[in-house]
């Protein structure tokens, strides 16, 4: 693999400011696992992400998006449950493992992939290992990439 990719980048809030850039492909730290991208879903809170910044502190530059479906390349010390080649979708929502999310009606958690923390629009990307699940095997990468956001609003 080339140890250049391209990822979008915004430098501010509006589509002004999102660029296509190259930059040094990531790798994984310890618990991590790179992912090489095959497919991005792009939702509807994406746009507004990008357009208004949906009032989120977000660093620049922002790498927006959240639903990806890929192949594990590598992975950093201490990963246990992945290994390379295994197929990944991301998880719109990484802090949130069980029971009630946190946060409420006056202080929403939107500690979301692409909203608080960098997204997924890019060639590869490194997320910790408990960001990620096995994809389907029964969908392709473009179907599987739909089920981190609309799969579990629909659930």
């Amino acid at each position: 693999m080339a140890e250049i990719m391209r990822r979008w980048e915004m430098d501010g809030i509006g589509r002004d400011a999102l660029w296509l850039r190259e930059v040094a492909i990531p790798q994984p730290g310890p618990g991590d696992v790179l992912i090489k991208v095959a497919a991005v879903a792009l939702n509807h809170r994406d746009k507004m992400v990008i357009e208004t910044g949906r009032g989120l502190p977000l660093e620049f530059p922002f790498t927006p998006g959240s639903d990806l479906a890929g192949t594990v390349v590598a992975v950093g010390d201490s990963v246990t449950r992945f290994a390379v080649d295994d197929q990944v979708i991301s998880v719109f929502t990484p802090d949130w493992i069980d029971g009630a999310r946190a946060g409420d009606a006056r202080t929403p958690s939107y500690w979301t992939l692409g909203g608080f923390y960098p997204g997924v629009l890019a060639e590869c990307v490194v997320l910790p290992q408990d960001w990620v699940v096995r994809a389907p095997r029964t969908l392709s990468p473009a179907e599987a990439s739909t089920l981190p956001v609309a799969g579990l609003t629909a659930w």
